[in-house]
């Protein structure tokens, strides 16, 4: 371009708009003879100038900021002459479309970029076209952006083309956006899924994909309406969108669609289960041994599907037991078995996983070769030699103290293994198994642990026993969260309260019992306990003060619980003797004390009087009972409502002896006959009880005496002091017969029967009263 001027006449190769960065030639023509002179920005410069020629250049690189070049004579200064240059960009295609409807007024606002800055003024068109007609054109200027409001026919939009133009002195761009699709529909099976759009008239469409917190994958297609995914994984939710344009070359991507999101469907587990196994105690009275079967869940991808349950078969000495089945979230299961084997699957809807089998053998145990070293806070490296445990595969496991479902472990092939996810201040047991067709070997290795620190609390003391001269204390355990690391061992102090003497003594870890010997009698302490892991000690537990007895307290102690003993044996002796039962048992019991009693039948005075008249021993008679028959069924009943007779002094006999008659009347009383009598003679013995006979009148009837019944159907004895005095009167009578309830009845529960029924009563069948027995001298 040339520029006029007074002196002279400028010009640029590429014009007043340059590419930013490029080179470009600037040149002036002057009209006359001068001395030549070229400016910068007002800045000589040195130029070069053609042979024979009133032209002068100077070639321009890089130029990156506008500039201002300028020409003019030295001698006489006149008008000067040039020119103003602005580097730039042309436009991009143009990006980020986005247009919104407004409601209210019906027309839709767009906005767009132009990529990057083009620096230089740059003109921006906007045409829109839908299905049925050309819309509104629009064209402004931007040095970054475009924007535009055009009004539209349909209130409603489905689909719109807009179509871009972005132009400036370095060049132009032209574009087209499709509107934004639509995903109608998603349908899946466990490998693939099919997406159904809107119709459109689009060649092509871009697909993007993505499992939930997964990485976006990019798939392009011509399909129309159904788009096919495949390459999926079973059992994932999948989020799909998708975005088009009117073909590779031309157009813009539109707006991509809303997300939709679906869920491939459930396949069979194709992968083992990885299983281990721990030995435990073995059960009292059992012939089985019982092991801990563990196994590790499957991953999300492995499993395929939601596991259900785990199928868990025993195989004992060729014989299959039925199968256990443990449902999640458990991930273990106890067998109890000898000699067998064990295959473990995990099943969900699409089917059962290959079959683990794992044979269960009580590992040999290895000691005194393990050792390990820690690496940061949640790793540990363990060590073992291969020559004490050889083998080519090695399981590690390890779990928290006291918690073994939290086991993991690794399958390793060397002589280290690296055991990570471990928790600082926390300690671990763990063991390396030597997988052996010979059978395991098993060498374990407790205190595990990466950063530890003293305990944060101390363990509380019980006191189990003290005496005199030395004292038996046990301490509780610290919990897990408080230990802080591995405990090493217990510090028991023991201080004296009169010395102020301070006494310690080491326990090792787990022991939490102690024996301390030496006390003083009569004395009073405070002990207390500590707990240590390798970091330091930790804070002591609450105090435990206690005073030793003195040997006459504890005499005193001895005596007071020797009456206390003696007290309550009384007492219970004295409460058991309130019951009837037991009074009979007691009674009986003391029979066996009682010297030998001849019987009085076979006596020579029983045999001298035998043929008295009223068949009453004469020596030495005391009591005579005239016992009535009350009906044929041998029940009989005595009655004292009559009066008694003194019986004459005889000579070998007892001159206080008493005869008692008895009249009742028939239970029948129709019938008028002589009520049957029945003689019941007392016969003292010296100094220890009485004995009763009774004789029957009918000596070979078959209506035999029995004894007498009272209304509780209870069998009593007939005292000599109730029946004595018993006096004339009635009442007094039955009052003395009441007492005989004192002994328990021949039908209690408790008790056989002791009184023998039916048939004559002879003194071959004696009954001791031994209601006097403590009155007997």
């Amino acid at each position: 371009m040339l520029l006029a001027g007074t002196v002279c006449t400028v010009k640029s190769s590429k014009g007043e708009k340059v590419l930013l960065g490029s080179d470009f030639t600037f040149s002036c023509i002057f009209n006359k003879q001068c001395t030549k002179l070229m400016f910068r920005n007002r800045t000589l410069i040195k130029y070069k100038q053609f042979p024979n020629s009133s032209e002068v250049s100077v070639d321009v690189e890089n130029l990156t900021e506008p500039s201002t070049f300028s020409c003019n004579c030295k001698e006489p200064r006149s008008e000067p002459c040039g020119i103003d240059i602005k580097p730039g960009y042309p436009p991009d295609v143009p990006q980020n479309l986005t247009c919104i409807q407004k409601m209210k007024s019906g027309n839709i606002s767009c906005i767009w970029t132009t990529g990057r800055g083009t620096i230089i003024n740059t003109t921006c068109q906007l045409r829109v076209r839908d299905d049925l007609h050309l819309g509104y054109e629009s064209t402004m200027n931007s040095t970054g952006f475009c924007h535009s409001t055009f009004p539209i026919k349909n209130s409603i939009v489905s689909q719109l083309f807009v179509s871009l133009n972005v132009s400036n002195s370095l060049g132009s761009k032209t574009s087209v956006k499709p509107s934004m699709p639509e995903i109608v529909n998603v349908s899946c099976s466990s490998r693939w899924c099919i997406l159904h759009t809107d119709n459109h008239s689009l060649n092509v469409v871009e697909i993007q994909y993505s499992a939930v917190n997964g990485i976006w994958n990019t798939l392009q297609t011509n399909a129309k309406s159904r788009l096919n995914i495949s390459s999926l994984q079973p059992y994932t939710t999948y989020k799909f969108q998708i975005r088009r344009k009117i073909n590779h070359s031309v157009g813009l991507w539109s707006d991509c669609s809303q997300p939709k999101a679906a869920k491939t469907k459930e396949e069979a587990p194709d992968k083992v289960l990885d299983v281990w196994y721990l030995l435990e105690m073995k059960p009292p009275q059992s012939n089985s041994e019982c092991f801990h079967i563990f196994w590790k869940e499957l991953n999300s991808s492995d499993a395929k599907g939601k596991i259900q349950r785990y199928n868990i078969s025993v195989r004992e000495q060729m014989r299959m037991r039925n199968p256990i089945i443990a449902v999640p979230p458990s991930r273990n299961e106890r067998i109890c078995c000898s000699h067998c084997s064990v295959s473990v699957s995990a099943i969900n809807s699409g089917g059962q996983s290959p079959v683990t089998f794992i044979h269960l053998h009580f590992p040999g145990l290895v000691s005194g070769f393990l050792s390990h070293r820690p690496l940061n806070n949640h790793s540990v490296a363990l060590f073992w030699h291969k020559l004490a445990i050889a083998s080519t595969e090695y399981v590690v496991h390890w779990y928290p103290v006291g918690n073994i479902e939290a086991i993991q472990w690794i399958r390793v092939v060397d002589t280290t293994a690296h055991i990570t996810g471990l928790q600082p201040q926390e300690c671990y047991d763990g063991a390396v198994t030597a997988l052996q067709s010979t059978g395991p070997k098993m060498a374990s290795i407790k205190g595990i642990s990466t950063w530890q620190s003293a305990p944060e609390q101390g363990p509380v003391p019980q006191l189990c026993s003290k005496n005199s001269e030395s004292l038996n204390v046990t301490w509780s355990e610290i919990p897990q969260r408080k230990r802080r690391g591995c405990l090493k061992k217990y510090t028991v102090y023991l201080m004296d309260n009169l010395k102020e003497d301070i006494h310690n003594f080491s326990v090792d870890h787990p022991n939490r019992q102690y024996v301390i010997s030496g006390l003083s009698p009569g004395q009073c302490y405070n002990l207390w306990v500590t707990a240590w892991t390798d970091a330091g000690e930790g804070p002591k537990g609450s105090d435990l003060p206690f005073c030793t007895p003195s040997y006459s307290e504890r005499m005193l102690s001895l005596v007071i619980l020797t009456g206390g003993v003696v007290l309550l044996g009384c007492l219970i002796l004295l409460c058991l003797c309130q019951f009837t039962s037991v009074q009979k048992r007691f009674l009986c019991c003391c029979q066996c004390l009682l010297p030998i009693i001849p019987d009085p039948a076979n006596s020579k005075c029983a045999k001298t009087y035998a043929d008295d008249q009223v068949n009453v021993w004469k020596c030495p008679p005391r009591l005579i009972l005239f016992v009535h028959r009350e009906n044929k069924n041998n029940d009989f009943h005595v009655n004292l409502r009559h009066a008694f007779t003194r019986v004459p002094q005889h000579t070998c006999g007892n001159p206080d002896a008493l005869e008692i008659k008895f009249y009742l009347d028939q239970f029948d009383s129709s019938v008028n006959e002589e009520p049957d009598n029945v003689e019941v003679e007392e016969v003292p013995y010296p100094s220890i009880c009485t004995y009763i006979k009774s004789f029957s009148q009918e000596s070979s009837s078959s209506d035999a005496t029995q004894i007498t019944r009272i209304t509780d159907m209870i069998e009593d004895y007939i005292s000599t002091h109730g029946a004595i005095s018993g006096g004339e009167e009635e009442d007094e009578e039955e009052t003395g017969l009441d007492e005989f309830e004192f002994f328990p009845s021949m039908h209690s529960p408790f008790l056989e029967p002791l009184v023998l029924t039916g048939g004559k009563l002879t003194l071959d069948v004696v009954k001791i009263d031994c209601s006097e027995f403590l009155d007997c001298t």
